[in-house]
């Protein structure tokens, strides 16, 4: 019976009967040229309903290059069905609550009219009236959108796993309780992303951190937070990272919303309002629960872009800090020898006799200026990879014995009241191939690095031969090595404080060492007095 004509091409039309419907259905599956897409609840599909090659009409849809899409409810009772039907359709997907049937094609419309599970198809709609087709498209779109992968539904239907949810949260107490209950489960890992320095307070005095802390060192959790730091949580920041070294922060922007993600499995999203109460839950606006596995994925790439973005940020921030102290540090390097040169020239010109104590001093600062200009431009070279290496062969024995001589005589001459002394362990000739003056640079650092912490004691040099590399360490008794300095110590600009140096020696004799294919490391002495700096050159065999 036809309901209304737009056009002699168009037409809307209740079919009753069983045979009818399932001809009409078939009808149109023939029809199809581009896409076909199915709705159907888990007991209302047409080979339950009476249509025995419902298969070989998808599968022929198939051959002819048709894209498919179905929609079902997917339980237990229907499983092996679906099983079925995925083999051949790639894009399957499952929707809870589903009632009726209706199937929408590229021109064409098809729905049953029954609710009753089991029972044969008593009538249906059909109807090819564009703007009807169009809605029809329009709302198996929506569900579409709206449902889960047929694998997800199938995984936790085999495996018992938990049912996908995403959950809309308007209750602030509720969402509380989540965040508590997510802190205490967490096994892996959880991600914060914190929109204000109070709410790391807030989740502090819930005792949502103490159960962190507590995952840290039974479960070796690990935990990143990206947070704005100031005043109000820096204690706390602190505190963290003390607590455990998987934690770590990051300085964020304030923001809007606050998320949680555990383990990949559960993510909390909430609204936090920008008037901070009292109570932590009356800062909170919607939120959204959920274990969906796109969402998850989603929501962490955009955490992943912020944890990223923050720490390249922090690390442009360290180093211009770094920076701008090797300026002022370097600026005080340059001025002290250039001060000096300045007064003893003219201490040289006012005299009128030559006074050698002048003249050695005159000596010693353009030396130290000298030193001061070769590594600039050493640091230059590494940081542009150009740096050269010359190799020869020479008695590295005799080199290192020509630099403790020269140090001998320089603490003759300048420090004459300390009772410091710079000794060499000689073991004879030891020949090697290396470039001579980088070699001599890096002892000399070394050495000079030992006399700035060691007023008095000793300073004793060594030379080890193994099979296949020789070992020289410089042992001094010393400061030692500080504790804040040592996971930085062969790093550009560090240095314990002003009077220290630039910070770059060590960072260019460990790039020498590493191009000669070597290795060089520092450790304070076991007995707790001083440090030793040992580095290796290869010996050919």
């Amino acid at each position: 019976m036809a309901l209304a004509n737009t056009s002699s091409a168009e037409k809307t039309e209740i079919l009753f009967g069983q045979h009818d419907v399932l001809t009409k259905w078939k009808q149109c599956a023939y029809n199809t040229k581009r896409e076909i897409n199915i709705y159907a609840d888990s007991g209302n599909s047409l080979e339950t309903l009476g249509f025995k090659n419902y298969l070989q009409i998808l599968n022929y849809l198939k051959q002819k290059g048709v894209r498919i899409r179905y929609i079902t409810e997917i339980s237990k009772t229907n499983v092996q069905f679906c099983k079925s039907l995925m083999d051949i359709i790639p894009e399957f997907r499952h929707l809870g609550g589903i009632k009726g049937a209706f199937g929408v094609t590229d021109e064409e419309f098809l729905a049953t009219a029954t609710l009753q599970e089991i029972r044969p198809v008593s009538h249906a709609i059909y109807s090819n009236a564009k703007q009807l087709v169009e809605v029809e498209r329009h709302i198996f779109e929506t569900l579409w959108n709206g449902s889960v992968p047929a694998e997800r539904k199938l995984k936790e239907l085999e495996e018992g796993l938990e049912p996908e949810f995403l959950e809309v949260i308007n209750d602030p107490q509720k969402s509380v309780k989540i965040i508590i209950k997510l802190a205490g489960s967490v096994n892996e890992e959880i991600l914060l992303l914190l929109p204000k320095s109070k709410s790391m307070v807030s989740l502090y005095h819930l005792g949502v951190f103490d159960q962190l802390i507590d995952a840290c060192k039974k479960r070796k959790t690990k935990i990143r937070i990206i947070c704005p730091i100031n005043d109000e949580n820096y204690e706390l920041v602190q505190f963290l990272h003390t607590s455990s070294p998987n934690i770590s922060i990051l300085n964020g922007t304030e923001g809007a919303v606050g998320l949680i993600i555990v383990d990949n499995s559960k993510l909390f999203i909430a609204e936090v309002r920008e008037e901070m109460a009292r109570e932590f839950s009356k800062t909170l606006g919607f939120g959204l629960f959920s274990n969906s596995i796109s969402v998850i994925k989603s929501i962490r790439l955009f955490f992943e872009l912020l944890w990223t973005s923050d720490e390249l940020n922090e690390k442009l921030k360290a180093h211009k800090k770094l920076q701008a102290e090797f300026i002022n540090i370097a600026s005080h390097e340059f001025k002290t020898p250039i001060q000096s040169l300045l007064t003893y020239s003219e201490l040289l010109q006012s005299g009128p006799e030559k006074n050698q104590s002048h003249v050695d001093a005159v000596q010693r600062n353009a030396l130290r200026l000298k030193l001061l200009s070769n590594n600039l431009l050493d640091l230059t070279r590494i940081d542009s990879n150009t740096l050269v290496i010359t190799k020869e062969r020479f008695d590295l024995s005799y080199l290192i014995s020509s630099v403790v001589e020269d140090f001998k005589n320089q603490i003759k001459s300048i420090y004459t009241d300390q009772s410091l002394k710079v000794s060499l362990a000689n073991q004879g000739q030891l020949f090697v191939e290396a470039d001579k003056e980088r070699v001599t640079q890096i002892v000399t650092n070394i050495i000079r690095n030992a006399l700035k912490f060691t007023e008095n004691g000793t300073i004793s040099v060594a030379l080890r031969k193994g099979k296949r590399e020789v070992t020289i360490s410089v042992k001094d008794s010393g400061q030692g090595i500080d504790p804040d300095v040592m996971p930085h110590l062969f790093s550009k600009f560090t240095t314990r404080d002003h009077n220290s140096g630039t910070g770059i020696g060590l960072y260019i004799s460990k790039n020498i060492v590493e191009a000669h294919g070597g290795r060089i490391w520092g450790r304070n002495n076991s007995n707790g007095k001083g440090a030793t700096f040992s580095f290796t050159l290869p010996v050919k065999q």
